[in-house]
């Protein structure tokens, strides 16, 4: 099939499409999609199932304190619902079980009433804290049994079920169609399959719109108010499937994915299914979290105050520079780039002369440079050289732990070569990281700091930026800089 025939083909079925589901949205005008008629009412109805349980279980646990004699009732359950949430008892799942929610409630409901019992004095002792435990967990599974009873009934209303494509259009694909269409209650409806070469008999079997699958899925996912992808093995192969959904993770749309051994895969953690197949969840992207934000204001006022008590020994090395080769400025400034791609001016104290702007914008590693005198040697042992980035993160322009930025030159040459090098650009840069504090800096292997950064990004936490913060205080004191 040629470029043409195929593009042809495409626009036909994304008409087709568009106007199965009552949508006038402009093909031509992909970017400026206008909003699905039921996209408005989808998201409050959403957001009011999302806080069905927690209310639910708020009004039951306070109703229990008031009955067990409690002095504050409604502190004492809001404490409890609180800690409940944080412990991740209030997730949305596509299937809904109370008898699969009992091992995660019981584990909540534990630390919870022994927190409230010791906080909060009528319960001050160890039976009041075991006695606590027991009702609330009583209390807080006769809540999700109603709750849940509820949202089976709002989730059989076919408007107002989450609209969802699966990727794929293999036996797999079909298999999840058919689920989804005699399982109403998992709260999806299905609009859509996306494959570039479906099988026939699924195209039969599925009885709605099967779409062919390019880069432009992000578009499609937005145009179309997607509210729930799956991916079902289409035939593109995984590296290009991975560039195309990490295109996605700006979007509010929820991303799951069929383990490849589906068959021997085993439910656990985080995991959904619908029916007997087993869907793993593409982690919500870290910049859409409030942790995210949490973690970005809290490195601009750490790195702020770390500047005000770092200041007598900033000043001793500016004066140590300025004395080492007065013919040139304290700080070295240099572009970088930066989350999306965006350049920004880093700042460094100098630690050698450049020949020329050019040298300093292309020549890739200096630590053998006979031009790095002892001075220089030590900044970069040190890592003090470092230190003026602190006044980037203050800006904004960085954080404190992400990616290490790179010269455009680099950036351009690497994004080229070596896979998904881009992807590192979807979390700001950071002072330090994952790849830094693994020895992946200076002149070394650029495909493995890419894995190192992506891993990072997929796998963050707060957690997670605390270890590589103690080690990265470590290879200062030790000295192991480039």
């Amino acid at each position: 099939m040629t470029t043409n025939t195929r593009r042809a083909r495409q626009v036909v079925t994304l008409r087709s499409w568009h106007v199965l589901n009552g949508s006038a949205l402009p093909i031509s005008r992909p970017n400026t999609p206008t909003p699905h008629p039921r996209r408005r009412l989808s998201a409050r109805i959403r957001a009011h199932i999302a806080l069905a349980t927690p209310i639910s279980d708020l009004a039951v646990l306070s109703g229990m304190f008031v009955l067990t004699g409690a002095d504050r009732p409604l502190p004492s359950a809001v404490t409890l619902v609180l800690l409940m949430a944080m412990m991740g008892a209030y997730r949305v799942h596509l299937t809904l079980s109370v008898l699969d929610d009992l091992p995660r409630i019981l584990a909540s409901v534990t630390l919870a009433g022994v927190i409230t019992a010791l906080v909060f004095e009528t319960y001050g002792s160890s039976f009041g804290a075991v006695k606590l435990t027991v009702f609330v967990f009583t209390a807080a599974i006769l809540s999700r049994i109603g709750a849940y009873a509820v949202e089976r009934r709002l989730r059989r209303n076919s408007g107002r079920r989450r609209r969802t494509v699966i990727v794929g259009g293999g036996e797999i694909a079909a298999m999840l169609a058919e689920e989804i269409t005699v399982e109403p209650t998992c709260g999806l409806e299905l609009v859509g399959l996306l494959d570039d070469d479906p099988r026939p008999d699924t195209v039969r079997r599925v009885g709605v719109p099967v779409l062919p699958l390019s880069e432009n899925l992000r578009e499609l996912l937005s145009a179309n108010q997607i509210d729930t992808a799956i991916l079902a093995f289409s035939f593109i192969r995984d590296c290009e499937m991975l560039k195309i959904v990490r295109k996605c993770d700006r979007l509010d749309c929820e991303i799951f994915l069929v383990p490849r051994l589906w068959e021997m895969t085993a439910m656990s953690g985080d995991m959904e299914r619908i029916g007997a197949m087993p869907l793993m969840r593409v982690r919500r992207a870290a910049h859409r979290s409030l942790r995210w934000k949490i973690k970005l204001w809290t490195s601009r006022v750490f790195s702020a105050v770390i500047l005000v008590a770092l200041t007598p020994i900033l000043a001793l090395t500016a004066v140590a520079v300025w004395f080492s080769d007065r013919s040139a400025p304290v700080l070295f400034r240099q572009r970088r780039v930066g989350l999306d791609g965006r350049e920004f001016e880093l700042l460094k104290f100098r630690t050698l002369k450049p020949l020329n702007e050019n040298e300093s914008e292309t020549n890739w590693c200096i630590a053998h440079d006979v031009r790095l005198g002892r001075l220089g040697k030590i900044l970069r042992a040190t890592s003090f050289d470092e230190l003026p980035q602190l006044w980037n993160i203050v800006r904004g322009d960085m954080t404190l732990i992400g990616p290490r930025p790179e010269r455009p030159h680099f950036v351009h040459r690497f994004g080229e070569t070596i896979p998904n090098y881009s992807a590192r650009h979807r979390v700001p840069s950071g002072l330090t990281g994952w790849a830094a504090v693994n020895g992946l800096r200076g002149d070394t292997s650029i495909a493995a700091r890419a894995r190192y950064d992506n891993f990072y990004i997929e796998n963050w936490g707060l957690w997670f930026d605390v270890k590589i913060l103690l080690r990265t205080v470590s290879a200062v004191i030790t000295m192991k800089g480039r």
